[in-house]
């Protein structure tokens, strides 16, 4: 995972936020690693699905606002792959705790192709918290 947060970082740069703070997510039920992954980029909405157990769970503050979404996609790798790992990193307003911009990056479990899969401003206070539900 640590190429995938090399990713984030190296994206967010260019970006012009950089993420300064990270998450790497973990099933709540079962502690599993492996995730479908659905996302709406443009509302900043998404959620992950467990491999092993099936639990849904937001991520970020994403169930605060998923019932306001019209769609929201299955993240697809290039290799047709729906699994993935999944880490989340933020960028902060300066001499602050409260996130300016979110990136989700994931890795591919079937064929190892990781990067960020999407990003969009947030203006969360207090970055622990959003990053505790990754």
């Amino acid at each position: 995972m640590e190429t995938l947060k090399s990713q984030i970082i190296e994206y967010s740069i260019e970006n012009e936020y950089e993420a300064t703070q990270f998450a790497t997510a973990k099933c709540d039920v079962c502690s599993g690693d492996v995730f479908e992954v659905l996302m709406n980029e443009e509302e900043g909405i998404a959620c992950r699905v467990c491999e092993k157990c099936d639990t849904e769970h937001g991520i970020g503050d994403s169930d605060s606002y998923v019932d306001e979404v019209e769609e929201i996609f299955d993240m697809i790798c290039t290799c047709d792959g729906t699994h993935f790992q999944v880490m989340a990193g933020v960028s902060l307003y300066d001499d602050s705790d409260d996130v300016r911009w979110f990136y989700l990056g994931c890795k591919c479990v079937a064929c190892g192709l990781s990067g960020v899969y999407g990003d969009w401003k947030s203006e969360y206070q207090g970055y622990q918290a959003l990053l505790n539900n990754v």
